[in-house]
């Protein structure tokens, strides 16, 4: 129960961020060498939101807040992502999206951003980012308890970790940590269990 509280805590401080905010308003494009974009990469960004203020004072060392796993489709380049508070229209839920890459790295929606590959194996990499895409597209929700038991409902770093262990690749590599903040308690998979994984390798990176 106390969880579940925290949750909604938690979901609050989601609905005061910039992101909310702003309501359904387009965030501005950014350039980006998608060229060196492949299938099953990695979008890591960090907002300036509340939201991303609070994973990073969880974090250890962590630098980004986000993640999602990148995706081609029709020689556009995606983002596939969980994500709280980023309505795309009026009455939309919090779920599981599918979103162009420049918007993605939008300067609304991130100060600082990275893409990094997780294995050279092209056909392990496009069935993780293909099994995320059929994940959005059952429309799965976000998880406000962040629950990895639970894959019926995701969050950023589950779902990551999700499609990429279904083909033999656990990036987090065990790495769970239990958080006692007033928002956050329990075991959560962070951004930057992610990014520390053994094989990463980094791709392109900014910062605003």
């Amino acid at each position: 129960m106390k969880k579940i509280i925290y949750a909604y805590i938690l979901s609050f401080t989601l609905c005061i961020s910039p992101s909310c905010i702003k309501g359904t308003s387009s965030p501005k494009e950014v350039e980006l060498p998608e060229y060196l974009f492949m299938d099953g990469d990695l979008a890591f960004r960090r907002g300036s939101g509340i939201m991303s203020h609070v994973v990073l004072a969880a974090s250890t060392d962590g630098i980004y807040s986000h993640v999602g796993i990148i995706k081609i489709i029709d020689k556009k380049y995606y983002v596939i992502h969980a994500v709280p508070g980023e309505p795309e229209y009026k009455g939309d839920i919090d779920r599981v999206k599918v979103e162009p890459v420049n918007i993605y790295f939008s300067t609304e929606k991130a100060v600082r951003g990275a893409v990094m590959r997780v294995t050279e194996d092209r056909e392990v990499a496009s069935g993780a980012a293909d099994y995320a895409l059929a994940i959005s597209s059952r429309g799965t929700l976000f998880d406000h308890e962040y629950n990895l038991d639970d894959t019926t409902k995701m969050y950023c770093t589950e779902l990551v970790n999700f499609v990429y262990k279904k083909y033999g690749i656990d990036i987090s590599e065990g790495r769970i940590r239990d958080i006692n903040l007033p928002v956050m308690q329990g075991k959560y998979l962070m951004p930057e269990d992610l990014a520390a994984y053994k094989d990463i390798k980094q791709i392109y990176h900014f910062t605003r």
